[in-house]
């Protein structure tokens, strides 16, 4: 009951503070973007397999062969991409789109979008949001939102544009919204993410930079601008979400991460989450995965939890570790694998090499598609978004895939908006000084006798939005 009396009033009192909202203003993940020096084709792991890695690999799904071959030599080939549509605004950043979020939500930008599929429903884990009108200014630090798909899980698997028009937000009740107080178009207020610490820990220790005005710690129980889920996945009836932690209001490098459970999730609630326990670090010294694992991608299969992680943010190779799921909401019992020498080693194991060499990525997205027999990896590194594939989570991974090129001319006569804050059409941002990232991919996949369609999301930040895609693979012949 304390709970549910402490919630309400947090919801009661949503951030209204003044402070005008600059459209124009880049995102905040935004000024930690550079494009990094090298981002030639990257060097996966390619040792053979022996000792516990080769056992343990074909245990479950994990173990999947892929299309009869092996997925890291002969992986699928690129045939298309396809901007679906765009989430949250439109031609101008304050313009709706027919997801209107900006009335439905009182949502006018946001980012990342982490899709997860639990039961019949799709939910959509945003990071960074600002409101539309009176709530979370671009002035201020901003918490998280949560959407789902109006029409579930199993119509957007079939058809994925559905999400165009049937995004939705979870939201504080209208009474207790202050966006209808000033403009009664708006329905009621989006509804921010809420931690709760575990037991003998304070909220301070996971939250360096709650949301509300800068440095006052106004809302504690919120994370804060570039505090973000990272990774998310449904488990025995609950979600859970890896969560960024960054050094203060001041310094916003992510130096650590967690793990919150939101117990019973709900598309009628309101986004609560358990904070379980820290994961990871990088403050003074590496935590107990090294330092390898601040923001996280997760994918259960078979009996783990398959955790692909990076450390330095979008400087970073790529890590992996597992963790039984039977055991996931205590501490510890984390393995590394070691791709130099394919085996799986007792946490922290500092000196695990990565299965992802190239030092270029931050936040990513993983998934096995059980149809295909593969997994699957997309991230965007400096000005490509690229993707690599592989048949089991150890490796070995495929050479990267060019999906976009933010420098190629065909990208900018298509993506680019002209003139700049003119975003009309397919045109996704002023690229003279922003980017892509965040590109997260569907729990879902579209196959057919020659090839599959994968959906993900995209996130930029001038105008800060997020939009829809879909990448069409065909088989390799």
């Amino acid at each position: 009951m304390r709970r549910v009396l402490f919630l309400t009033s947090l919801l009661l009192t949503a951030c209204s503070s003044g402070g005008s909202i600059d459209p124009g203003s880049d995102d905040p993940d935004g000024p930690l973007w550079q494009p990094p020096s090298g981002t030639g084709g990257g060097v996966p792991y390619g040792g053979a397999w022996s000792g516990q890695g080769a056992s343990d690999a074909g245990n479950g799904p994990a173990g999947g062969s892929g299309q009869g071959g092996d997925v890291a030599t002969s992986p699928p080939v690129l045939a298309s991409t396809q901007e679906l549509c765009k989430l949250i605004n439109d031609a101008f950043q304050s313009d709706p789109t027919p997801n209107a979020t900006q009335t439905r939500a009182n949502v006018l930008g946001t980012d990342l979008g982490i899709p997860v599929a639990h039961g019949s429903d799709l939910y959509l884990f945003f990071g960074d949001t600002v409101g539309f009108k009176v709530i979370w200014p671009f002035s201020e630090s901003v918490p998280d939102a949560v959407g789902f798909a109006a029409d579930g899980r199993a119509a957007v698997a079939t058809n994925p544009s559905l999400l165009c028009d049937g995004l939705r937000f979870l939201r504080v009740a209208p009474g207790a919204s202050a966006g209808p107080t000033v403009d009664p178009s708006i329905e009621a207020d989006f509804a921010a993410g809420a931690m709760f610490p575990p037991s003998g820990h304070q909220l301070s220790e996971y939250i360096k930079n709650p949301a509300g005005p800068i440095g006052q710690n106004a809302f504690p129980a919120l994370p804060g601008s570039f505090e973000v889920p990272s990774g998310a996945f449904s488990h025995g009836g609950s979600i859970y979400a890896f969560y960024t932690t960054v050094e203060g209001p001041d310094a916003l490098a992510m130096k650590a991460s967690y793990l919150a459970k939101w117990p019973s999730p709900t598309t009628a609630g309101t986004p609560a989450y358990d904070i379980l326990h820290r994961v990871d670090e990088r403050f003074d010294g590496p935590g107990p995965l090294g330092g390898n694992f601040i923001n996280i991608a997760a994918e259960p299969s078979g009996s783990y939890l398959y955790m692909f992680g990076t450390g330095a943010y979008r400087e970073s190779p790529i890590h992996l570790a597992r963790k039984a799921l039977a055991a996931l909401d205590a501490p510890g019992g984390y393995e590394v694998f070691d791709a130099a020498s394919a085996t799986w080693l007792a946490a922290p194991a500092t000196a695990a090499a990565p299965i992802i060499a190239e030092p270029s990525f931050g936040e990513t997205s993983f998934r096995y598609f059980a149809d295909k027999g593969m997994w699957m990896f997309m991230a965007h590194a400096g000005h490509r978004v690229v993707a690599r594939f592989a048949s089991q989570p150890e490796g070995p991974w495929s050479d990267e895939i060019t999906v976009h090129d933010n420098t190629s001319p065909a990208f900018i006569a298509q993506y680019c908006c002209v003139p700049e804050n003119d975003c009309s059409g397919e045109r996704l941002f002023n690229c003279s000084h922003a980017g892509f990232y965040g590109t997260y991919l569907f729990p879902d996949l579209v196959a057919d006798a020659t090839g599959f369609t994968v959906s993900y999301t995209m996130s930029t930040w001038s105008p800060y939005n997020v939009a829809l895609f879909s990448a069409r693979f065909d088989d390799p012949i």
